[in-house]
């Protein structure tokens, strides 16, 4: 059975759990792209809309990373994944957006939601979270 490839974008600013999250996708079969901040992603993103190389299946992002019009730290690393994925909708990009945090406060969760993403999973990604994820958007 010939199966097209799935095509990741990681976003992840942590080494270690960039790390972890690749070994989980590639073992899975899936293409993955990494970046590590939010401006990186919506660049990643863009470059495919524009370039013509397809849109991602999938975006894999952290709910809090440093760097999106110079945010660092604190509340504002969550405000920089949210900019991003505004971003990344006002391109018309309707690829699902899955947040993966060890911080799953019900509060930013759903502000998280309401930015525009699609769903939530909780740190670490494994093998079985994973298959949860591709078979609610219809990837498995």
């Amino acid at each position: 059975m010939d199966r097209r490839r799935i095509r990741v974008l990681l976003v992840e600013d942590e080494e270690i759990h960039r790390v972890v999250a690749r070994v989980v996708l590639r073992a899975a079969g899936v293409e993955v792209e990494e970046a590590e901040n939010g401006a990186e992603a919506v660049r990643h993103v863009r470059e495919r809309v524009t370039g013509g190389g397809g849109a991602y299946d999938l975006i894999l992002t952290d709910k809090q990373m440093p760097v999106m019009d110079g945010l660092e730290s604190g509340r504002a690393d969550v405000r920089a994944c949210m900019q991003a994925t505004r971003q990344i909708r006002a391109m018309g990009v309707v690829t699902p957006i899955v947040a993966v945090s060890s911080d799953s406060l019900p509060s930013d969760v759903q502000a998280f939601i309401a930015a525009g993403a699609n769903d939530f999973a909780p740190k670490p990604l494994t093998k079985e979270k994973l298959g949860h994820i591709l078979a609610k958007f219809g990837l498995a």
